[in-house]
């Protein structure tokens, strides 16, 4: 019986995919002077921001570019952050049915609460895992499996839901139910080649699920 619902953050509860390309853009450009296509941003959708960060300018750099990344995607978050349609009604509509709901993301916590702040839905929460939280992050499953001592569930009692490869594979490791949301900023087939156990074109189909 499936008791808790969590979810990725960026892409599938709030819609920050400009925020992310205008912030990278921006810090790749400023600091190694380097154009990167949007297509390859967006394939890494879902990475922790360090990893991220190293593929271009090396572990020796990475820190230090994560730093300048947070600072300019903190004071641009009101300016590119929108919010998604119909995620506030889904998330009232499943505590109202009596889930637990939880948010598992890549993201640190003061960028990732500020988020969720903007777009009015941090209250529905539970528990919240942010890359700060863990030390092994997607797509191995740690993250999630965090979340789950935290509430102290077991596996076949949850459902993670996640726009990116990296939740999916995330959440078939740690043994948990899966949602892949259609309408990810990443690519459709690569996502849908993660085998999730269900698949959705907008948020609200989720309360015709659970």
């Amino acid at each position: 019986m499936i008791k808790a619902i969590l979810f990725d953050l960026d892409g599938t509860l709030i819609d920050s995919t400009d925020l992310i390309l205008h912030s990278f853009n921006y810090v790749l450009k400023e600091h190694l002077n380097l154009e990167v296509p949007e297509d390859e941003i967006r394939s890494l959708f879902g990475r922790p921001l360090f990893d991220q960060m190293a593929l271009y300018g090396g572990k020796e750099r990475a820190q230090e570019l994560v730093d300048k990344y947070i600072e300019h995607n903190l004071k641009s978050h009101k300016d590119y952050l929108k919010e998604i349609p119909g995620v506030k009604e889904t998330l009232q509509g499943l505590k109202e049915k009596g889930y637990i709901l939880g948010v598992v993301t890549s993201k640190r916590e003061e960028s990732a609460r500020l988020g969720m702040q903007i777009c009015g839905i941090e209250e529905f929460f539970e528990v919240f895992v942010f890359s700060n939280t863990v030390k092994i992050h997607k797509p191995e499953p740690e993250p999630v499996l965090h979340a789950l001592r935290v509430l102290g569930l077991k596996p076949e009692e949850a459902v993670y839901v996640g726009d990116s490869v990296y939740d999916i594979i995330c959440g078939q490791r740690a043994g948990v139910e899966t949602v892949a949301v259609g309408y990810t900023p990443g690519g459709r087939e690569r996502l849908r080649a993660t085998n999730p156990d269900h698949w959705i074109e907008k948020i609200e189909e989720l309360l015709e699920i659970y």
